[in-house]
């Protein structure tokens, strides 16, 4: 979406969509005005910052001014103070279809994709681009997996592990006019093993805290902690041999997820741990693509009445 491109028709519009109708809030609307007019190019944004923050200075409130900020700090991959501005724009005009778009696109920029398909979701009745995004997260499932190098952090995974989040993205989804299910399964393929062994690798911790601390705080669920391996053969081993290594290997690399996750407060007589091996395989195939998607840790959240 282009930097400012709804200015034009917002401005058209009275200024009693933001708090205070006043002269001030007037003269804002021209400085954003005179921002816009100064175009999209990486050159302009120092004055264009000046100028809505000067805007921002005589209408705290003013929609326009803090979604063409945020999208400027977006555009300098400033993440934080676009979504600090995004926000502060939806809190003068909760259905601001543009800046829910904006907070879409930050989240899927910094790889916390959950997040941004909830945000793409409050914009899809008016915005095509959300629509097209939203699309591209239900087909690929992007937004129910983290790769390796990636962390999905407490937020993002509550969308999936907290049953009222999740109801309230397929009511979502639903209303859009998508058929997708959500379903309360999240794909881990950066929690790391040494090579053949059950050692969870130190550069795995980051993402078990994210995920003990998820499942803490989405209520009473019960936890399957699912142990996936690619079918790459043992040295020396025949195929059959392999698999029949890679199943009891997958149940001990659950384990060592269970245990880790109980340490960090998780419950443990709420967890149990299954290891697949190479039945269910996300590619089928030997090669090097299939090993790397297949080789993964899955969490299955379900209600529980204890």
């Amino acid at each position: 979406m282009n930097l400012f491109c709804v200015v034009i028709l917002l401005l058209m519009s009275p200024v009693s969509s933001y708090a205070g109708q006043s002269e001030n809030c007037s003269l804002a609307t021209k400085l954003v005005t005179q921002a816009y007019d100064k175009g999209h190019s990486p050159e302009v944004y120092a004055e264009q910052k000046r100028l809505l923050n000067q805007a921002l200075q005589l209408c705290p409130d003013h929609p326009e001014a803090h979604n063409n900020l945020a999208s400027i700090f977006e555009q300098e991959k400033n993440y934080d103070q676009a979504l600090v501005h995004y926000r502060k724009a939806l809190q003068a005009k909760p259905d601001f279809a543009q800046a829910w778009f904006g907070i879409g696109e930050t989240y899927y920029k910094t790889g916390r994709f959950p997040l941004s398909l909830e945000a793409y979701l409050r914009a899809c009745k008016t915005d095509k681009d959300a629509r097209e995004k939203i699309r591209e997260l239900l087909n690929s499932g992007r937004y129910k997996v983290s790769e390796e190098g990636e962390i999905s952090y407490k937020d993002s995974l509550l969308l999936i592990f907290d049953k009222k989040r999740r109801d309230e993205i397929k009511s979502m989804i639903a209303d859009c006019g998508f058929k997708a299910d959500v379903a309360p399964v999240f794909v881990f393929r950066n929690i790391l093993f040494d090579t053949g062994s059950a050692a969870l690798k130190p550069e795995s911790s980051a993402q078990l805290k994210e995920i003990s601390d998820a499942l803490k705080e989405a209520g009473n669920i019960s936890v399957i902690i699912g142990g996936h391996t690619d079918r790459k053969p043992f040295k020396g081993k025949s195929q059959e041999e392999s698999d029949n290594l890679n199943l009891r290997l997958s149940k001990e690399r659950a384990d060592s997820v269970a245990r880790q996750l109980t340490k960090s407060g998780v419950t443990s007589d709420r967890i149990q741990t299954k290891g697949y091996g190479v039945t269910l395989p996300e590619i089928s195939g030997d090669t090097p693509q299939a090993y790397v998607k297949n080789r993964r840790v899955t969490i299955e959240v379900a209600e529980t009445t204890k």
